[in-house]
């Protein structure tokens, strides 16, 4: 990356920094623009407090956080916004704060969708509004982009699907303590990704394979109680621990064999792909950008969204061969590796910036 991007300022705007797939590819993205010599920095509407600010400052990312909903709020962030050159926005959420704004700050505008799924009605009038502020328009995945053209319209406006992308290297090695089967699931705990799905399938696995196997839920949300209270009614054979909000991804990934995602869509999960690229096979729902990433019987296993015998099974499967792992582990990671970066990620994105058109 030549001249064309030099001292390109990059303003990241984001809903909060609380942990989510979109928040960490945008703290990983910062970290290679700044190696493309932009100067990136991440402007968050939540809390200073947030558990992923800390993150920003360890990577000498320049993070900026105002919480509230105030008029000053908006006056600051539109004062910081017209030292960039470029706005990136991350989330409608974000989206409706600054359009207020839009029309005054004079800057090329990206916004970009991390979501597959369809947005409520209000959100509608929230992106008409905003619509004609907007240069360019990005999504995840194809899904993800015909949806948003299908709900919100915008096929003026210049669009792309840049996939989401990891930084390979490895985050872990293995200190797991036991010789179970240690599943994971990462993610905030709301209806969309379906967790329950995944301690329903574990009550069907015989009680001699429930002893083997021990479950690791990272995230939290507002069906956390609805978890405790499903394993507290119906699990007494399986080790279940509810490890909260974890923004440490080396702890996460050290107590994972295999990741299941049980969501009723997805964009391109972060979460997957980060466990791919530490080696991690997956069994996800196939739905939204999952089949993208998980190739079956390859990299992992695709089930129909609430199949839980499917899910039940697959778990059995690779508990009584516990090889599969290690070889769609291997599987996962090259092909991650080859597909999913976050330097093509980035290096698409300055294209971007600088009125060129990508492939």
């Amino acid at each position: 990356m030549k001249s064309g991007f030099v001292k390109i300022k990059v303003a990241h705007i984001v809903g909060s920094l609380n942990v989510g797939g979109a928040e960490r590819f945008v703290i990983d993205l910062c970290s290679i623009q700044k190696q493309l010599t932009m100067k990136p920095a991440i402007i968050s509407l939540g809390s200073p407090d947030d558990p992923l600010v800390n993150e920003c400052k360890a990577n000498n990312i320049p993070v900026a956080s105002y919480g509230g909903g105030s008029l000053i709020k908006l006056l600051r962030v539109f004062f910081v916004l017209l030292k960039f050159d470029i706005i990136h926005i991350h989330s409608p959420h974000a989206l409706k704060f600054l359009s207020y704004i839009l029309p005054l700050l004079n800057k090329k505008i990206i916004y970009t969708r991390h979501g597959a799924g369809a947005l409520e009605p209000a959100w509608i009038l929230v992106h008409k509004k905003a619509k004609r502020f907007i240069d360019i328009i990005t999504c995840v995945s194809q899904e993800s982009l015909e949806v948003f053209h299908q709900t919100h319209g915008w096929t003026d406006i210049p669009s792309y699907v840049i996939d989401n992308g990891v930084l390979i290297k490895p985050l872990c090695s293995s200190i797991k303590e036991s010789t179970k089967l240690h599943i994971g699931s990462v993610g905030r705990m709301i209806p969309l990704k379906n967790q329950l799905s995944l301690l329903r399938s574990i009550v069907l696995l015989p009680e001699e394979i429930q002893r083997e196997v021990e479950v690791n839920f990272f995230g939290d949300g507002e069906c956390l109680s609805q978890l405790k209270q499903f394993y507290q009614n119906n699990i007494t054979n399986i080790a279940v621990n509810f490890h909260g909000m974890v923004s440490d991804r080396e702890l996460i990934y050290s107590k994972i064999d295999v990741l299941v995602v049980t969501s009723e869509t997805e964009g391109l999960s972060m979460v997957i792909i980060e466990a791919m690229a530490n080696r991690i096979p997956v069994i996800a729902t196939d739905v939204g950008g999952n089949p993208k990433l998980v190739i079956n019987e390859q990299t992992g296993w695709l089930f129909s969204y609430n199949d839980d015998e499917k899910l039940s099974e697959y778990i059995q499967r690779i508990n009584d061969d516990r090889q599969v792992i290690m070889d769609y582990g291997d599987s996962a990671f090259d092909y991650v590796s080859a597909n999913f970066t976050i330097n093509s990620a980035a290096k698409k994105y300055a294209t971007l910036y600088a009125n060129s058109e990508i492939d």
